[in-house]
């Protein structure tokens, strides 16, 4: 038969289940990113969002997401951060090639005192610490890896006149909470530390601190949480008190303060209204110490090793499950993202988690002679991971580029 006689072969004229398995051998963002722009057809199979639910569930076992998503849920972005982070975190048999995927980074003497505190922001990762510094790493340098990228490009001692003991931030702003009873902000570069403005002292050492925007809010030791606009004096700041025993940890929503505290409850209190929406219990005979909050699913670490899940859809705030995390001590830190859930505990051990209704384990992080897992601070979008532990070291893991 001659070629001529041959119909155009092409692949638009493919059937549309022999094109979703020709799709399952290419990246989600590749062909989000251009095979989509293709023809009408791959745009029409990269737009349903039926195509990612059923790649997420043939190559993910277990309930994902954790609850029902909401209406604007994007199966696209999660499948793309499900298979991201699996390649990330996946573990091999052989320890060497598992290890020449990441680039890492030990730092002993970053500090000399336990670091409490560590946070990842765009183009640097900081540490604070019991010594009272804080210690800044490039992005570069991370991304390196190598113990010739290990020591950080600033040392800034005695930042605060007590322990470092929180981070938050929003672009270039690092927020900091510390026992010295203040809360202070930086501008902080791969080359620079500077007070961006006066440091606010609220009489009482500082437990937790977040931001949202230009909000922020502070746990503090003696039950209060308080709140404030980082562009005004220190005399427009506003507490509330809804907690029998020192306030934890504390997270920012758009609408909402979120408060967790060692008499074992979540309280939900309505910035707009100005009052307590609802206070919720824990089970367990343990407090919590930690959250994290991806969609509806709100994640809770306790001092058990627990790990709580409450639903904050349509502001709910029910505690749907508890399931243990793993951990043989309590869980210090956590990040919950579309693709993983990474805890930390005082065992000194890393897990990497599916983020299903009951999290399976996709990586362990063992951390030998470094101490307790204070915190962990993990960005999901450049893939970088940095730990502070008792015994004064950071370390750091990123995808290698």
């Amino acid at each position: 038969m001659e070629v001529d006689d041959c119909p155009a072969l092409r692949l638009d004229g493919l059937p549309a289940e022999l094109l979703l398995h020709i799709f399952q051998y290419l990246d989600v963002e590749f062909i989000l990113r251009a095979v989509s722009k293709v023809c009408n057809l791959f745009h029409e199979l990269a737009s349903d969002e039926a195509t990612w639910k059923v790649r997420v569930a043939k190559r993910f076992p277990g309930q994902y997401p954790a609850l029902p998503p909401p209406s604007d849920f994007c199966w696209a972005v999660a499948c793309a951060r499900r298979e991201k982070e699996a390649r990330m975190w996946k573990m091999t048999s052989n320890k060497e090639q598992e290890e020449e995927s990441k680039a890492t980074i030990t730092c002993p003497t970053a500090h000399y005192a336990a670091v409490d505190s560590v946070h990842v922001m765009e183009k640097v990762v900081v540490s604070g610490s019991r010594d009272r510094g804080i210690s800044v790493w490039s992005i570069d340098q991370v991304l390196a890896g190598g113990e010739e990228n290990s020591k950080p490009c600033l040392r800034n001692p005695d930042m605060h006149k007590g322990w470092v003991w929180s981070f938050c931030s929003e672009g270039e702003t690092l927020v900091s909470g510390s026992w010295d009873n203040t809360v202070k902000f930086w501008q902080v570069t791969p080359t620079e530390l500077k007070e961006s403005r006066r440091a606010l002292n609220l009489k009482v050492a500082v437990l937790s601190t977040d931001i949202l925007g230009d909000r922020v809010a502070a746990a503090t030791y003696d039950k209060k949480v308080v709140m404030l606009d980082r562009r005004e004096g220190p005399r427009k700041c506003s507490f509330y008190k809804v907690h029998s025993k020192p306030v934890l940890a504390v997270k920012l929503s758009e609408r909402q303060v979120w408060s967790l505290s060692e008499d074992q409850t979540l309280a939900i209190y309505d910035r707009v209204a100005g009052k307590k929406l609802k206070k919720v219990p824990l089970p367990g005979s343990h407090f919590p110490i930690c959250m994290s909050w991806q969609g509806n699913c709100l994640w809770v670490g306790d001092k058990g090793g627990n790990l709580h899940l409450v639903d904050t859809t349509d502001d709910a705030f029910e505690v749907i499950d508890t399931v243990s995390s793993g951990h043989s001590g309590r869980v210090t830190s956590m990040h919950a993202g579309l693709g993983s859930l990474v805890t930390a505990s005082s065992d000194g051990d890393i897990r990497v988690l599916a983020p299903t209704r009951k999290p399976t384990l996709i990586n362990l992080l063992k951390n030998p002679d470094c101490g307790e897992v204070a915190q962990v601070s993990y960005n999901e979008k450049n893939q970088i991971l940095a730990a502070g532990f008792s015994n004064n070291t950071v370390k750091t893991w990123a995808a290698r580029q």
